[in-house]
């Protein structure tokens, strides 16, 4: 195990930059029974930031699976008393913090059907929560943590014990831990992604283009998208670590191809190789060379899971790209390189969204879901360009880094 001083700093990141905690506030910690040491170092902190009350709802991979090895298929229609007890603090007021140190093959061999309508049927239960987050409207953050299972699936060449001692390691360098002040290096880099994110906005892009291998896709923007980054200027940042600027596609104009460059951790199975076809801003074809089933069921989970719901920049000399991994966690992966999500879309990405109801979000151009799965499609060979409304194409990554700087001049 990495030493407390370590494991203290990070849990500051965390809940300093990551929830952005103020005094008086309640905290709901999302954990796993396998890092709890790490998670009594959360609450600490959370406390010393004066949170008024912590609470810590556990999960366990085994039990997890335990649902659809053991029980019978209706318990896949459950609302669980985690999804209730989640809503509960949502109306308490509570922010939330999310702990990620789950096997990514917890669930291999499980009918992705069953996982897939449990999913559904809990993310229902807690729409309201899930809107506040995705509105800013709620301090959240994510962060992650090593287990055994994780770790091994990173480093499979070594034994368990140094394969842990690895992943944290790697984690603390990609999440600034390891540098004097992580608190103000957290600072500086929620600043430049910001700093980028203004710039784009002001851009008024009305589509993307990509280029690379396996990939020749153009996906339409909404009018005047809003690109978010780092805090998306709140009080919070949503991902610790964070490398991406992103705005929102519009649901209905995309067309091409685009091939993933990392594989995707998805209802506890790795999908790996896989592409998309896009028609009209619809994914019409996929493939994959490793989990086709559970994709297949990915995009079957309702009327806008075939279609995106985010469009990400992130170059590849980011801190978590540095590290030079297949994480195995879309935490990780997702800022490793520049990618694109299947599903919801986020209204902060539009002008007023997040007052407009689901219908008015759909009138905008943006895409709603049940679910919002990222998959990475950036590589040192990736290009995207913003077109402008007049049809000139400018650089945004080049050859998998930023192709502008935010103090261009807009002339």
């Amino acid at each position: 195990m990495p030493s407390s001083e370590l494991l203290s700093k990070y849990a500051e990141v965390a809940v300093r930059v990551g929830v952005g905690l103020e005094p008086g506030q309640r905290l709901l910690i999302g954990s796993s029974v396998g890092v709890v040491d790490f998670t009594r170092h959360l609450v600490d902190a959370a406390y010393r930031s004066g949170a008024s009350n912590v609470d810590v709802m556990w999960s366990d991979d085994h039990i997890s699976r335990a649902r659809f090895e053991h029980g019978p298929p209706e318990a896949a229609d459950v609302v669980t008393t985690a999804s209730r007890a989640a809503m509960a603090a949502f109306e308490a007021g509570d922010q939330f913090l999310y702990v990620s140190a789950n096997d990514p093959d917890a669930l291999a061999g499980i009918d992705p059907a069953l996982v897939a309508r449990f999913q559904r049927t809990n993310q229902a239960a807690v729409e309201p929560l899930t809107r506040a987050r995705g509105s800013l409207q709620r301090q959240w953050s994510v962060v992650a943590a090593p287990n055994p299972a994780w770790a091994t699936s990173v480093f499979g060449d070594v034994d368990e014990n140094e394969a842990i001692e690895r992943l944290w390691s790697a984690i603390f360098r990609a999440c600034r831990i390891d540098q004097e002040d992580p608190v103000a290096a957290w600072q500086a880099h929620v600043a430049d992604l910001d700093a980028r994110s203004r710039y784009l906005t002001t851009r008024s892009y009305s589509s993307l283009r990509y280029e690379g291998p396996g990939t020749d896709l153009t996906l339409g923007l909404p009018d005047e998208p809003i690109w978010i980054g780092g805090s998306g200027g709140s009080s919070f940042v949503p991902n610790i670590p964070t490398e991406e600027v992103f705005c929102g596609p519009h649901r209905l104009k995309g067309d091409g191809t685009v091939t993933a460059t990392k594989p995707l951790s998805l209802f506890g199975n790795l999908v790996e190789d896989f592409s998309f076809r896009v028609e009209d801003g619809r994914i019409v074809d996929a493939s994959a060379a490793k989990g086709q089933e559970v994709l297949d069921q990915l995009l079957a989970t309702d009327d806008g899971s075939a279609r995106f719901g985010e469009c990400a920049m992130v170059p590849m000399s980011s801190a978590v790209a540095a590290e030079r991994l297949i994480w195995n966690n879309t935490l990780y992966d997702e800022n490793d390189g520049c990618h694109i999500a299947v599903g919801r879309a986020y209204p902060i990405n539009i002008e007023g969204g997040p007052g407009m109801t689901v219908g008015e979000l759909a009138e905008a151009g943006l895409n709603m879901s049940t679910t919002h799965v990222d998959f990475v499609v950036g590589s040192a060979e990736l290009n995207v360009f913003g077109i402008t409304a007049d049809g000139v194409e400018e650089p945004i990554i080049s050859n998998g880094e930023w192709g502008f700087t935010p103090e261009r001049s807009d002339s």
